[in-house]
Parts: C-alpha cells; sequence; structure tokens
C-alpha cells in the first residue's frame, strides 16, 4: 500500500490487487480535514508487480487530484 498523507490538500492511498495473474490498484483519495466521502476507484493496469501497479497508481491519483481537486 502506498499512501500519499498531502497531496495538493488531499490524502492518497493505492492498494494493489492481484487479479487474474496481473495486479491492479484501488485508489482511495480524500480531501484533507474533510468529512466528505473520498472518491474511490478501481484502476485496471496490469503490471507485473505490486510495486510498479501501485507507483502506476499513484500517477493515476495525482492526475485526478489536479483536474478535480479544486471543487
Amino acid at each position: 500500500m502506498l499512501i500519499e498523507s498531502d497531496y495538493r490538500d488531499h490524502r492518497i492511498e493505492v492498494n494493489a490487487q492481484h487479479v487474474d495473474g496481473a495486479w491492479d490498484v484501488e485508489v482511495r483519495i480524500r480531501r484533507t480535514l474533510s468529512e466528505d466521502k473520498p472518491h474511490v476507484e478501481r484502476v485496471t493496469c496490469r503490471k507485473p508487480t505490486a510495486q510498479i501497479a501501485e507507483e502506476r497508481g499513484l500517477i493515476y491519483a495525482r492526475r485526478w487530484v489536479d483536474l478535480h481537486g479544486a471543487n
């Protein structure tokens, strides 16, 4: 599991999941100091290791925050 505790006032958690012989990730994004529900998404990345999948998931989550996080 990768956790980035403060990316542009958001907490990002990325957890790898082994699916059909490859690794995908579940991403949770929550605004820091907010009671709002987190944005949760399963990202299909089909990577060979959990570490690589989590790194790609973190990149995906940062892009999501860059596009949607200013709300």
